[in-house]
């Protein structure tokens, strides 16, 4: 598998406003480059008050041309140190090694508890912390797949990556059962 620095310096986290008129964690994401990024997102429009925080640097930057479609969204903001390449031409079989990186959501934990309504994105990034599903694809649809792992809220949005380095999904969500392994489901991009 390839190194994670190059990974973690190509992904953010999206922030916003949450209902309650708070500071929210809304998602990861991740660079194409150029100023172009990818993350998991159900509605056609964008959160409200969507801000990308990436993580290499601390910078909050502005959120523009927004578009949605199947759950994953592609929008502009400031480019980030290094960006990821899709796969192109291979195809996903079950076994196949993989990688998921995403940012779970720190604001609902106890440390945050006595000062969450004082947050915001310079004093919530020392804290988030990148989580890694090191695994195999576990099972498969035409559009989807899922990874052998534990998913957090905050991480949908992830890339999912090949044992060349390249991206090959996008994380959506997860599923906790006591019937089955944690498995993190992702929308295909191959």
């Amino acid at each position: 598998m390839t190194d994670l620095a190059p990974i973690l310096d190509a992904c953010g986290i999206l922030v916003g406003t949450g209902a309650d008129g708070q500071f929210s964690h809304l998602g990861t994401a991740w660079a194409l480059g150029d100023g172009d990024w990818v993350a998991a997102w159900s509605a056609e429009e964008p959160p409200v008050d969507a801000r990308l925080l990436r993580t290499c640097d601390g910078a909050v930057c502005e959120v523009t041309a927004w578009e949605c479609e199947d759950g994953v969204a592609g929008f502009t903001s400031a480019p980030g140190p290094s960006a990821l390449a899709l796969a192109t031409g291979r195809s996903l079989h079950k076994r196949d090694p993989l990688r998921a990186l995403g940012y779970p959501s720190m604001i609902d934990h106890p440390a945050f508890r006595l000062h969450h309504g004082s947050l915001d994105p310079q004093r919530y990034v020392p804290y988030v912390c990148p989580w890694v599903l090191e695994g195999h694809l576990a099972l498969f649809s035409s559009q989807d797949g899922w990874l052998v792992g534990r998913f957090y809220a905050g991480m949908a949005g992830g890339p999912v990556i090949d044992q060349a380095g390249d991206v090959v999904g996008v994380l959506i969500d997860g599923s906790d059962s006591d019937h089955h392994p944690p498995l993190a489901r992702f929308r295909r991009l191959v």
